[in-house]
């Protein structure tokens, strides 16, 4: 029986090279030595360690308390670590602490939930009311603000110290540092890195992790390798003296406040000793083209920090003012437009190249994650896996759908513009909605469906048909649920009148973008029985529910495996992720097919689906005739079907 073959291994200690010497591929070497691996080089286009990308000019305020537990998770390890590291310019990491203030009922309301996000993932943090914040930030105006949210253990990173402070204890480990060493490109054999070309000759290398920020993009498109971030702009000014700050912070402490956001209009707070920092994301996006920035700041120290556009921050002066009424005696006197990285989703990327071993990257990462995501990348490169899950930033999570330039410029810019937006978690992208539509999409529309996006499909969630139906059920006793304004937004009473109606009469659903792929060849069967945890060596015409593991027995993923003939397989997965996972495991004598895109699926489900069914069919849809988990190729009328006993109500 045909073996699955083996990812191909690394030496014990293998050559590794990091693209980028910012605070990703400064903390990636210091996990990697940490970790035994001690052949490591760290290269770097500009001088080490204000290289010129974003770590160089980043704000460094870190709020940990994300609706991800992930990222909330790479934050509070990025913190820890921080904490603990020694520079002789003094502190990496000055915890004073986060406060989050709300100026609408909106935002308070939200502050209640992110309060409940903190709790849940482990973060420390407390609401408070105005006069409580006003005692931890005197300067915040007191009528302006409902109240806050106070998290005491966040707070300021010193970025360049951070990156020198971890590079220094890899070089203590034998790690080299490459300053003014640009990568010119990657050398490859038989599937594999080889190494990388720079002006001075070649550097040989087992693994290239590239994590060279703002150019990441640009150089894993030499690889083939598309990466969803865009560089954008950000404002940020410091202002001049404010007498309300002089002689409270010492020049070795810089700051003494709480790191400030003020949500609601697009801002933070934090203070440089006596003057205050103030970063704005209330402006329109401005995404960079890399090439044009390579080519006008060649000679720049600073290339990712690009001249100040002023009227583009006189609205943020002005709300920044309203909240912290000091700033009126004063003015902005140094200013930038800084680029950092968005993507579609505000997730990080990370991974490994599917058709190029040992290429990786983690891309996209801001100061507030990077220690965390260096930890769980080294996890992955050494170990095989990391610790956490992190599905939501890795490399392949995106459908192709999402890859194309257009796509990503655009969600990116959303992503930009609803960073501080209070964002529902049933609310979906506005941008380029429409890209895959099912075959019966223009009959949903004529009835009136509510669409939200999945996968790049739009997918029906109730139909304003059936609001007759909802009033019919009513008057017949079904008690339809109150929610309140937020659980009320995109969800309508009617969804829980055709729930109804499906668990009493009959309904069809519209399944079609559930993923589905094609397993075949001699060595299917091996391959499936390897990778999940049920037995799918079963009669033909059987339908198997089984999970999808990793290689430390992790759940990557569930999925539901018909077996349609001896060597022919029919999986129902979940996402990309599952493509790429099989794919990557793929031995030669198997044929792995995505057909999702090429045919469509119809959930027929409720107490009468057979009396609908069977008439329409040649064969025999009795319950002892068609079982539970079964599954025939049949017809419908004249309609070929792969017909499947199964519910997901």
């Amino acid at each position: 029986m045909p073996k699955i073959p083996k990812i191909p291994t690394i030496p014990k200690n293998p050559k590794i090279v990091v693209i980028g010497a910012g605070i990703v591929g400064t903390s990636l070497a210091d996990e990697l030595t940490a970790r035994g691996c001690t052949d490591v080089t760290v290269v770097d286009r500009g001088p080490m360690f204000a290289t010129g990308g974003s770590t160089s000019h980043a704000p460094g305020l870190v709020f940990q308390t994300n609706a991800s537990k992930t990222m909330t998770a790479f934050a509070r390890y990025t913190v820890e670590k921080f904490n603990s590291l020694e520079h002789p310019g003094g502190w990496t990491f000055n915890q004073v602490g986060g406060l989050e203030v709300a100026t609408t009922p909106e935002r308070w309301a939200d502050l209640h939930r992110k309060a409940g996000w903190a709790q849940s993932w482990g973060i420390e943090g407390r609401l408070l009311d105005p006069a409580e914040c006003v005692a931890l930030h005197p300067l915040i105006e007191r009528d302006r603000i409902l109240g806050g949210f106070h998290t005491p253990h966040d707070g300021l990173a010193k970025a360049l110290r951070a990156a020198e402070a971890q590079a220094r204890r890899a070089e203590a480990r034998g790690a080299t540092l490459r300053p003014h060493t640009e990568v010119l490109g990657i050398l490859e054999h038989g599937g594999r890195v080889i190494g990388v070309r720079t002006a001075d000759g070649v550097i040989d290398a087992d693994i290239v992790v590239c994590a060279a920020g703002l150019w990441g993009a640009q150089l894993a498109r030499q690889v083939g390798l598309v990466l969803p971030l865009v560089p954008m702009a950000h404002q940020y000014a410091r202002t001049g003296q404010l007498a309300e700050l002089v002689g409270c912070n010492s020049e070795y402490a810089e700051a003494g406040l709480p790191i400030l956001r003020h949500q609601d209009q697009d801002l933070y707070f934090r203070e440089h000793g006596d003057r205050l920092g103030i970063g704005s994301y209330s402006h329109k996006p401005m995404p960079v083209d890399m090439s044009t920035l390579l080519a006008d700041t060649a000679d720049e120290a600073m290339p990712s920090m690009l001249p100040f556009t002023e009227e583009d921050f006189a609205p943020a002066w002005k709300s920044a003012v309203e909240l912290l009424p000091a700033l009126g005696e004063s003015k902005i006197e140094e200013a930038f437009n800084g680029v950092f990285s968005f993507t579609p989703d505000g997730h990080s990327i990370m991974g490994e190249h599917r058709e190029l071993s040992g290429f990786w990257v983690a891309e996209a990462v801001w100061v507030t994650h990077s220690a965390g995501v260096a930890r769980a990348a080294a996890e992955w490169i050494v170990d095989g896996t990391p610790s956490i899950d992190v599905h939501e930033c890795d490399l392949y999570r995106f459908e192709d759908v999402a890859r194309s330039p257009k796509f990503i410029a655009q969600t990116s810019s959303q992503a930009f513009v609803e960073v501080y937006d209070i964002i529902h978690p049933h609310q979906h992208r506005s941008a380029l909605r429409g890209l895959r539509t099912s075959p019966f999409h223009a009959r949903q529309v004529q009835s009136g469906a509510f669409f939200y996006e999945g996968g790049g499909w739009e997918r029906p969630a109730w139909y304003d048909v059936n609001a007759a139906l909802m009033q019919r059920l009513a008057g017949e006793g079904l008690r339809l649920p109150v929610r309140d304004e937020w659980a009320a937004r995109f969800w309508s009473p009617i969804s829980v009148a055709e729930a109804h109606w499906t668990r009493t009469r009959v309904a069809m659903y519209d399944m079609t973008p559930l993923t589905r792929y094609e397993v075949a060849g001699p060595g299917a069967l091996t391959f499936l029985q390897q990778l999940t945890t049920n037995n799918v060596d079963k009669s033909i015409g059987s339908v198997t529910y089984t999970l999808l593991l990793d290689e430390r027995g992790g759940i990557r993923s569930d999925l539901t495996v018909a077996r349609l003939a001896r060597d022919v397989f029919q999986v129902g997965a979940n996402s990309p992720l599952d493509f790429d996972w099989l794919t990557r495991h793929q031995p030669a004598d198997v044929v792995l097919r995505d057909i999702t895109g090429g045919t469509c699926c119809v959930g027929l489900w409720g107490p009468a689906a057979r009396d609908v069914a069977a008439p329409l069919c040649p064969d025999d849809l009795s319950d002892r005739a068609f079982r539970y988990f079964r599954a025939m190729r049949t017809h419908l009328e004249a309609i070929p079907v792969t017909m499947m006993r199964g519910s997901y109500v």
